[in-house]
């Protein structure tokens, strides 16, 4: 993002380890309508299994950073 001159932190979170994120502190710290911004998705395409990520930096779906 231009003009940003601190670190940005985030975690990142797979949709296919729903047990383990359940019990992860530090996501259950996050408001529930903002966990999702945290979890990568698993996709199938040409060159097999991969996850999407997308890190926004502003805006409605902006994804959660913290504070270190």
């Amino acid at each position: 993002m231009r003009g940003m001159l601190s670190h940005a932190f985030t975690r990142i979170y797979f949709d296919d380890e729903a047990a383990a994120n359940a019990e992860d502190p530090v996501l259950q710290s996050v408001p529930a309508e903002r966990r999702d911004t945290l979890i990568a998705r698993r996709e199938t395409g040409p060159a097999g299994v991969a996850y999407r990520f997308d890190i926004r930096m502003q805006g409605p779906q902006e994804t959660v950073f913290f504070d270190l």
